[in-house]
């Protein structure tokens, strides 16, 4: 079932929804989407994978992850021997190593496939996510700075860029006026150490008043207590004890950003552990960057996607085989100093 037709069912015992309050419900959808606040879902919380934690039960819902970047020359190495060649780049690689007063900026420009709606209550026409007659593709840009001292305060700029493209159906014209109207303000948050918190509002059996702390980079939680031996690593994430409601999220080895926030003998590690996974191939090239579609675990038959660009043996994209709603793609750089638009706070 389509995200947006659950807004229907919540409250589905109490008073009935109006069609304009449902299309309200859909666009602020659109804006916690374009805020990047959103996780996938939690049919897709798995081992390998999978996002945990309360922070990911707080928020509302996703848009099911879809193929990344399309393939531009035919895969020529089997994924083990592109993740091994990864591991060894990982090691050595000054891409994530910033000189002091510096910082890591690690950007994530994710590609939404978006529909222009009609009905009889509201003419005028609304955009959600999925297909329609009408269709766009919606670009959001944002980045995470992290400091060489990793104890001094993190940036997260949100909505550093939006832009609609490919826009093409028989109310193209009419879509296209409407477009301002999607996405969130542009915004910045500001982390100590790496950390944040949240209250227990919306998640499952949690006092609403308690307050939940976590790290930005999932996988700080268990850096110290991985097993840097491949087969070591795969037992232990496979057997680790998580519980809904943890402080720290289920280890994965798929984010980007945690991936490559980690240390090189780590990276290294996870990338020879994805290795063994049964069901790994490679499904493009484009240079010296190759897509691998894993296995998304636990139950599911889904295969998700990551992107190696195996010059510096780091992750740089990420989606899905299942679908093509969602993709992203990741540009990791060092930089002077945090730009002006992410020099104060705005929330």
């Amino acid at each position: 079932m389509d995200m947006l037709e659950r807004v229907r069912e919540i409250g589905a015992d109490g008073p009935g929804l109006t069609e304009p309050e449902v299309n309200a419900a859909r666009q602020a959808l659109l804006r916690e989407i374009a805020r990047g606040e959103l996780q996938p879902s939690a049919a897709r919380r798995r081992r390998w994978i999978g996002v945990g934690g309360l922070a990911a039960a707080t928020a509302v819902a996703t848009v099911v992850a879809g193929v990344v970047l399309n393939p531009i020359a035919a895969p020529v190495a089997s994924a083990a021997e592109v993740l091994n060649r990864a591991a060894e780049a990982t090691l050595t690689t000054t891409a994530v190593s910033p000189a002091p007063g510096q910082y890591i900026r690690i950007q994530e420009i994710e590609r939404y496939r978006i529909g222009w709606n009609t009905s009889p209550d509201e003419p005028d026409g609304w955009w959600a996510p999925g297909g329609a007659e009408t269709e766009a593709t919606l670009l959001l840009g944002r980045s995470l700075y992290v400091p060489a001292n990793r104890a001094d305060t993190w940036v997260r700029e949100y909505s550093e860029s939006r832009e609609a493209v490919d826009i093409a159906g028989p109310d193209a014209q009419a879509a296209s006026r409407d477009f301002a109207e999607i996405g969130a303000s542009h915004g910045v948050e500001f982390y100590p150490s790496g950390m944040y918190s949240v209250t227990g509002v919306g998640a499952e059996g949690a006092n609403p008043d308690e307050v939940f702390t976590f790290s930005v980079n999932g996988l700080a939680c268990y850096t110290e207590e991985m097993p840097r031996e491949p087969e070591a690593l795969v037992r232990w994430i496979e057997t680790y004890p998580y519980e809904y409601g943890s402080a720290c999220p289920p280890p994965r080895l798929t984010e980007p950003t945690d991936f490559n926030l980690a240390p090189p003998e780590l990276r290294a590690a996870m990338f020879r552990a994805l290795a063994l996974l049964d069901g790994a191939r490679v499904v493009a090239t484009n240079g010296d960057v190759t897509t691998i579609a894993v296995p998304e675990g636990g139950e599911s038959t889904s295969m998700d996607t990551v992107d190696i660009d195996t010059s510096t043996g780091l992750m740089v994209g990420r989606g899905s085989l299942d679908g093509e709603d969602w993709s992203s793609r990741v540009v990791v750089t060092i930089v002077d100093a945090l730009p002006g638009s992410a020099s104060s706070p705005t929330r």
